[in-house]
């Protein structure tokens, strides 16, 4: 795998652009129907003001629909249950069994992100050969889709390096699984990812999102994140809610922090606003090739 990644002289400094993950490509795709994210519920649920039983209440009232929600919901579901204790105490401890089940179904309903978070959890309990899988159903479907200074396409050439400092270099094995699971889902996948963007692309839009690095140094890892941002009427953030961030959670709080500082169009409607964020902070190491 060593000879798929770059290693690049970058100069260090300035700011990181924290980088909303989108898939493109996916026109052509059949369009299938699924429900736009339940952004009000998940705001009670990763509410660290909202009384704990309340929070856990509406969490379980999701899972009930769990069957008819679409990839975005999921994607969160699988979040929630990844990060543990990292949504407010929400949880007691992480729970990889539902984590991988909704990052799981998440995926194959056109969760672009679900497939990085699948390869962290994997990479995380030491199954090397999942982790791969994963990683590089994800590196097919991020470097079809994105441009070549998207911060995705930096944190998955990081992504397969840390696990195939595990795995090895042998992945023709590893290629056929890939290849047949684009087989038996690509359509549903393209499709889900298409009405995902539509999603994320309606949602309010939120302006001078950077994340400024001290000194001359960058994130030891590149990582992705999840918040629930909620807004005043005046465009301003009223909190960013942290919902699970991989590898590790080193940069978390320094994201939520980014996240405060920016704004959106103003409104008369007074009624809270959201913007449900998945992100990707690339340091800037490594480049698929």
């Amino acid at each position: 795998m060593d000879d798929r990644i770059q290693r690049t002289a970058r100069a260090i400094g300035f700011f990181v652009i924290i980088c909303v993950s989108a898939v493109c490509g996916a026109q052509s795709s059949p369009i299938t129907s699924t429900k736009p994210p339940h952004e009000a519920a998940w705001a009670t649920i990763v509410d660290h003001d909202v009384p704990l039983e309340q929070r856990r209440k509406a969490l379980a009232a999701l899972e009930d629909d769990a069957g008819d929600l679409g990839p975005a919901d999921l994607y969160v579901l699988g979040s929630i249950y990844h990060s543990g204790r990292h949504s407010g105490g929400l949880l007691d401890q992480v729970d990889d069994t539902k984590a991988s089940l909704y990052f799981g179904n998440a995926a194959t309903r056109g969760s672009i992100p679900a497939m990085a978070k699948m390869a962290e959890l994997k990479l995380a309990s030491h199954d090397y050969r999942e982790a791969m899988n994963w990683a590089e159903i994800y590196a097919h479907y991020v470097l079809s889709g994105s441009s070549p200074k998207d911060a995705a396409r930096g944190y998955v050439a990081e992504l397969v390096k840390r696990i195939s400092a595990h795995f090895g270099n042998n992945v023709d094995e590893v290629m056929r699984d890939v290849d047949g699971y684009v087989a038996a889902h690509d359509a549903q996948i393209r499709s889900g990812a298409l009405q995902d963007m539509m999603f994320r692309a309606a949602q309010v839009h939120l302006d001078n999102v950077y994340l400024a690095t001290p000194g001359q140094t960058l994130p030891p890892l590149s990582c992705i994140a999840d918040f629930l941002v909620v807004l005043r009427p005046d465009g301003t953030v009223d909190r960013a809610l942290p919902i699970d961030i991989a590898p590790e959670q080193s940069m978390l709080e320094s994201m939520g922090h980014a996240l405060t500082k920016a704004h959106a169009a103003k409104t008369t409607d007074a009624a809270p606003r959201y913007a449900m964020m998945t992100m990707v902070l690339d340091n800037g190491h490594y480049r698929p090739r």
